[in-house]
C-alpha cells in the first residue's frame, strides 16, 4: 500500500474535521459538487454554487435528479446517460463531457461535468461523487475563434485561385530545410490532386517533391530556393513557371508573401492562357511574315509601275547619243569618200563615238543595278545616290519641260539601303513629275536640298506642281492605293511603298506639306554605323 506523504494525510484529516476547507476548495476550485445516491437514484445533492451558476438559488431546487435533468439540453443527457452506462461497466472508462444547461435567464451555460463510482468491497456501487466547471467563457471564446476561423476559411475557399500557407523547418543549425503546410484552400486541393487532411502538418518535401527539383522556367532554380529566399529577405517574389512533376503538368503564377515564420502563397493555372499567347505570338508572326512577303510584292510593283518610266527615261538619254553617234559615222563615211581620211581623224572620231557608248553603258548598268533583288546596309554617298537618281531621269524630265536642281555637300554620308533609297526618292520624283504635267505648269522645277545633323539626315524634296489643296487628300497620299490620278493611271503603291521603305525598311520619318504652290517631302534618316 503506497505511504501517504505526511502533508496529504493532514490534508485529509483537515478536509474531515474542517468544513471550511471543503467550502474553499468548491468556492476557488469548482463550480459545483455533486453527490448521488445509487441506492436510492433519485436522490443527488448538488451544491449551492452549481445551482448558482444556473441562475437559481439552492433553496429554490430539491435533491432530486429530476431537478438538473430538467434544464440539461435533451440530447446531451442521452450522452451522459450512454457514458455512465459505459463507466458503471468498466470503473476505467471516465466519466467526463461536456454538457449544456439551459440558466434561469434562458441563455446556455456550457458545464464539464466529470465523476467517480464508489463501490463498497464486493464492487457493488453504492454512491457516485462528481464535479462541475462552468466552461461557458471559454466555449463562446471558442465558438467565436471558429467562427473567424469559418469565415476565413469560407473567404480561402471561394478564391478562384490556391492559396497556401506553410511554416519553416529548421535543423539544429538554424538553416531553413524545409517546410510544414499550415494552411491549404479547397482550389489548392483541386490543383494538387489532394485532400485537405492529406496535406495539412505535412512537410513539403513528402507532398510535391517537385519543389526541390531545378526548374528551366526559373533559370535552373528550385521553388524550395525561392520560397526560402522570401523567408530570409522578406521580399515578396511574383513567380511564372512550369511544374511537371507529382502528377502535375501546367503552366503556374503564384504570389509569396512572408508571413511570421514562414511564407503565404497564392497561385493560379495559367497554362490556358500561355497556350493562347503562344498561338496568338504564332499567328503574330506568321501574318507579320505574310505582311513583309507582301510588302516585297508591293516593291516590286512598285518598281515595275516605275519601270515605264525608267525605259523612257533612258529611252530620251539614249536618244541624243544614238543620234551624236550616226552624225559622226556618217562625217567618217564622208572623209572615206573624199579620200580625206587619215589615221589621227578616224582615231579622234572612234573617241567621240566610245565616248557616246560609255555614257549610254553607264546609264544600262545604273538601271540594271537599280533593280538588283538583294542588297545589304552600306555606306554610301548621298550626293552621288541622288545624282545616278538625277541622270537617269533629267532628259526624260527636261523634255518635260521640268528642271531638277540640287543642293547637296559632297561630304554627307550615310548607312542605308541604296536601291531601297533610290526606289523611294524616284516614286517622289515621278509623282512630283505628274503633277506638274497634269496641272500644265510651265517652267517645272524640282529642287533636292539635304542637310545633316548631330543624328540623322533630312532629305527635301520640292515641286512647284500645284501642291494638294484638299487637306482630307493631303493626309492620305501614303495610304495604300489611294492616288489623286486618273482611274487608269495611277496604280496608288507608289507613295505608300516610300513611306514603307523610309519609316519600316530604313527606320526613318517622311512628311508631305503644301509649300510654295507646290508639295514638299522632308525625309528624315537617321545616322548609323557598321
Amino acid at each position: 500500500m503506497r505511504k501517504k506523504y505526511y502533508l496529504e494525510e493532514e490534508f485529509y484529516q483537515k478536509i474531515q474535521k474542517d468544513k471550511l476547507i471543503f467550502d474553499f476548495l468548491e468556492t476557488n476550485s469548482l463550480d459545483g459538487i455533486w453527490y448521488w445516491d445509487m441506492e436510492n437514484p433519485e436522490n443527488e445533492w448538488l451544491s449551492p454554487k452549481f445551482w448558482e451558476v444556473l441562475g437559481y438559488s439552492h433553496k429554490e431546487k430539491k435533491h432530486l435528479v429530476s431537478q438538473w435533468q430538467e434544464l440539461i439540453f435533451p440530447e446531451d443527457l442521452e450522452k451522459t446517460i450512454e457514458n455512465f452506462n459505459k463507466h458503471y461497466e468498466d470503473s476505467n472508462y471516465p466519466y467526463d463531457q461536456i454538457v449544456r444547461y439551459k440558466h434561469k435567464k434562458g441563455h446556455t451555460v456550457w458545464i464539464r461535468c466529470r465523476g467517480n463510482i464508489i463501490r463498497d468491497e464486493k464492487g457493488k456501487p453504492l454512491r457516485m461523487i462528481g464535479v462541475h466547471n462552468d466552461i461557458t467563457i471559454q466555449k463562446i471564446n471558442e465558438e467565436k475563434s471558429n467562427n473567424k476561423s469559418n469565415v476565413l476559411k469560407a473567404i480561402l475557399d471561394s478564391s478562384l485561385n490556391g492559396i497556401i500557407a506553410l511554416d519553416s523547418l529548421y535543423d539544429e543549425n538554424n538553416n531553413i530545410i524545409d517546410f510544414i503546410f499550415t494552411v491549404v484552400n479547397k482550389e489548392a486541393c483541386k490543383m494538387t490532386n489532394l485532400k485537405e487532411d492529406d496535406i495539412v502538418g505535412k512537410r513539403l518535401s513528402n507532398i510535391l517533391t517537385g519543389n526541390f527539383k531545378p526548374l528551366k522556367s526559373l533559370d535552373g532554380k528550385t521553388l524550395f530556393d525561392e520560397y526560402k529566399d522570401v523567408v530570409l529577405t522578406g521580399k515578396s517574389k511574383s513567380l511564372e513557371f512550369y511544374f511537371e512533376d507529382d502528377g502535375i503538368k501546367d503552366w503556374f503564377r503564384n504570389k509569396v508573401v512572408k508571413y511570421n515564420n514562414g511564407f503565404v502563397c497564392t497561385f493560379e493555372v495559367i497554362t490556358q492562357e500561355k497556350n493562347l499567347h503562344e498561338n496568338l505570338e504564332k499567328r503574330v508572326k506568321e501574318e507579320l511574315e505574310k505582311q513583309r512577303k507582301q510588302e516585297e510584292i508591293l516593291i516590286q510593283q512598285s518598281k515595275m509601275a516605275a519601270m515605264g518610266e525608267m525605259i523612257a527615261a533612258i529611252a530620251h538619254n539614249w536618244r541624243q547619243p544614238l543620234n551624236t553617234v550616226s552624225l559622226l559615222c556618217i562625217a567618217i563615211t564622208n572623209k572615206f569618200n573624199s579620200s580625206n581620211l587619215s589615221k589621227d581623224y578616224l582615231e579622234e572620231w572612234l573617241l567621240k563615238i566610245n565616248k557616246q557608248i560609255d555614257f549610254m553603258s553607264q546609264t544600262i548598268d545604273d538601271f540594271r543595278n537599280f533593280y538588283k533583288p538583294q542588297e545589304e546596309f552600306k555606306k554610301i554617298s548621298i550626293k552621288e545616290s541622288i545624282l545616278k537618281i538625277v541622270s537617269l531621269l533629267n532628259t526624260d524630265f527636261k523634255v518635260n519641260g521640268i528642271d531638277i536642281k540640287i543642293d547637296i555637300e559632297d561630304s554627307i554620308y550615310l548607312i542605308c539601303l541604296e536601291n531601297q533609297l533610290k526606289q523611294a526618292l524616284i516614286n517622289i520624283l515621278l509623282n512630283a513629275k505628274d503633277a506638274i504635267k497634269n496641272n500644265n505648269i510651265e517652267n517645272g522645277e524640282i529642287f533636292i536640298s539635304v542637310k545633316k545633323n548631330k543624328s540623322s539626315v533630312e532629305i527635301l524634296i520640292e515641286d512647284n506642281g500645284g501642291g494638294i489643296d484638299d487637306k482630307e487628300i493631303l493626309k492620305s497620299i501614303f495610304d495604300l492605293y489611294f492616288t489623286t490620278k486618273k482611274e487608269s493611271y495611277g496604280t496608288g503603291i507608289g507613295l505608300y511603298m516610300t513611306k514603307i521603305i523610309i519609316e519600316q525598311n530604313l527606320g526613318g520619318k517622311i512628311k508631305a506639306k503644301n509649300q510654295n504652290n507646290g508639295l514638299k517631302f522632308k525625309i528624315k534618316l537617321p545616322i548609323l554605323t557598321i
